[in-house]
Parts: C-alpha cells; sequence; structure tokens
C-alpha cells in the first residue's frame, strides 16, 4: 500500500506518523490486497484539528471520511472509523456478488429429490 501524509500548517512528529499508522493497520486488514493507496492531509481550522483520509481500493473505489476534533487522536479515530464502515460495506457487496456452491449433501438431497419427481409422473 502507498501511503502518503500531508500536513497543512500543522508540525507532524513521530507520536502523530505512529498513531495514524497504527489506526490504518485494521483497514489493512479489512481491505488486504484490494488496498491501493491511502491519503491522509492534517490541518487545523479554529483550535480544532482536522483530519481527511482517502483511501483508493481496487475497481476504482474512493473511499473518504473527514473528522474534525479538539484532539488529533480524536479527529484520526473518526476519520478512520468513518472510512472502515465504508471499507466494510464494500467488502461486504463483493462478497454478496461472489456465487457460493451448494454443500455436497444438499446438492445431493435435491438431486434425489429430482429423480423421485420424474420417476412418478
Amino acid at each position: 500500500m502507498q501511503f502518503t501524509l500531508t500536513a497543512r500548517n500543522v508540525p507532524v512528529n513521530d507520536d502523530l506518523r505512529d498513531l495514524i499508522d497504527k489506526r490504518l493497520l485494521p483497514l489493512e486488514r479489512v481491505l488486504g490486497d484490494a488496498l491501493i493507496s491511502a491519503e491522509v492531509v492534517l490541518s487545523s481550522a479554529r483550535h480544532l484539528c482536522v483530519s481527511e483520509l482517502i483511501v483508493h481500493a481496487r475497481g476504482d473505489h474512493r473511499l473518504h471520511g473527514v473528522a474534525e476534533a479538539p484532539s488529533w487522536q480524536a479527529a484520526v479515530g473518526a476519520a478512520v472509523d468513518k472510512v472502515n464502515h465504508q471499507a466494510h460495506t464494500l467488502k461486504g457487496k463483493w462478497q454478496d456478488r461472489r456465487r457460493h456452491a451448494l454443500p455436497v449433501s444438499e446438492s445431493a438431497t435435491r438431486d434425489a429429490e429430482r429423480d423421485d419427481t420424474t420417476s412418478i409422473g
């Protein structure tokens, strides 16, 4: 995954960078190889910390979350939570579109029922 951190008039220290890395780990687990890049933009507006997270996933999907909070931990956490919710929704859609094979016992039961109805009629 390609990761970009942009700070607009905000000093970025190692603690803030580690916080962002730690908060993005669950997102990487959810999307896996489908996660292409992540961009975090940090800015400050009227004594509030503003965190914007843009994630690019396969299939030209962009997940976007913006959050404002009095602290960086809360702002980054809220933005990541919003994108994480979008990622779970997207992954659910991907899984629903996939066809699933019937278990062997169910398919055998259906074949037997089908054979019984054809022999009667």
